[in-house]
């Protein structure tokens, strides 16, 4: 519970409550993490695809060494961008986080906007078996419109909610369905394990998308500013950088393409706001399908009211996992 005391903020300090924050890209959640922690002595763990890898710095929004430094973060920099990183491999990293966690009884704020890894936190993971490697070879000779068409006829279900660019979750889905006569949306639906944070609260900032594009042009304006392109060319020295896994990431094929010279500045930029705002609009329409999601509505302008801090520190400080 709650109490009165010396948290690293000054202020509260929580015994093992635990909360996640979710929110689409430029919303704010991380900001509002860092205020939460600094006043309750909270860890703040990611849930975030990208900020996995290591080198993926400024394009990925990852907290800053001085952000780290003042609050202990977990789940980012664990892998190479050349490496494949799968959701069953981040439930294993992130179980190992909470044993670390109840261990210490530190309260911890799980913060991000990938969808899938909540979704694999909290109702689990499909218990379908792993793509075969003849199977992916023959899937990866189709076009990425190719690969929609057919999961989009076979499993309408899964993707209605799916990134439809994410070639490796479609190659994912049709193998599925083609070694075991399922669709992904029936093995998410009955064949699961049940996921190490089932009973966590879930809190989602949903901001309005015409007031976020605003700020994501501004967001994608700092981080060129703050040496992104730099960045960027460090990340191309590397032999298997092109086409990586790490290079998907939102802004870098982009940026890859101003570094070469083949787009000007403010077209760059323009490409990446518009792909962001896209992602965007997909996340908020997962995070609504969340059940019993916790929305707070807000300006990604302004900082949480009082209120809405003091509501999630109460959430937080309340919070356990069994």
């Amino acid at each position: 519970m709650a109490g009165e005391g010396g948290g690293r903020g000054g202020g509260l300090e929580l015994d093992s409550g635990v909360i996640f924050l979710l929110g689409p890209t430029a919303a704010g959640k991380s900001r509002l993490a860092m205020n939460l922690a600094g006043q309750t002595g909270a860890e703040i763990c990611s849930v975030d695809a990208f900020q996995i890898y290591r080198g993926l710095d400024i394009g990925t929004g990852k907290p800053t060494k001085e952000e780290q430094v003042k609050i202990p973060h977990h789940l980012i920099d664990l892998v190479e961008p050349e490496e494949q990183f799968t959701v069953a491999n981040y439930v294993r990293e992130a179980e190992k986080v909470l044993q670390d966690l109840r261990k210490r009884k530190a309260s911890s704020i799980w913060v991000g906007g990938t969808g899938l890894y909540h979704r694999a936190l909290t109702k689990g993971l499909s218990r379908a078996p792993g793509t075969e490697e003849a199977m992916a070879e023959e899937l990866e000779k189709r076009t990425t419109q190719e690969l929609v068409n057919e999961v989009s006829q076979v499993d309408p279900a899964w993707a209605k909610t799916a990134d439809l660019k994410n070639r490796r979750r479609l190659i994912r889905a049709l193998a599925v369905w083609l070694q075991t006569g399922k669709t992904m949306s029936t093995w998410h639906g009955h064949e699961t394990v049940r996921g190490p944070m089932a009973d966590v609260e879930t809190w989602c900032l949903f901001p309005n998308l015409d007031v976020l594009i605003h700020v994501i042009r501004d967001r994608v304006k700092g981080m060129f500013d703050s040496g992104w392109v730099d960045e960027l060319r460090e990340l191309m020295r590397r032999p298997s950088w092109a086409g990586c896994p790490g290079s998907r990431a939102i802004g870098y094929a982009e940026v890859t393409e101003f570094v070469q010279g083949r787009s000007g500045r403010e077209e760059t930029c323009d490409k990446i706001v518009s792909a962001t705002r896209a992602y965007a609009k997909r996340q908020l329409t997962w995070f609504r399908g969340i059940p019993k999601v916790r929305a707070i509505e807000i300006d990604p302008r302004e900082p949480l009211p009082k209120a809405g801090v003091e509501m999630l520190l109460r959430a937080l400080g309340a919070g356990r996992i069994s």
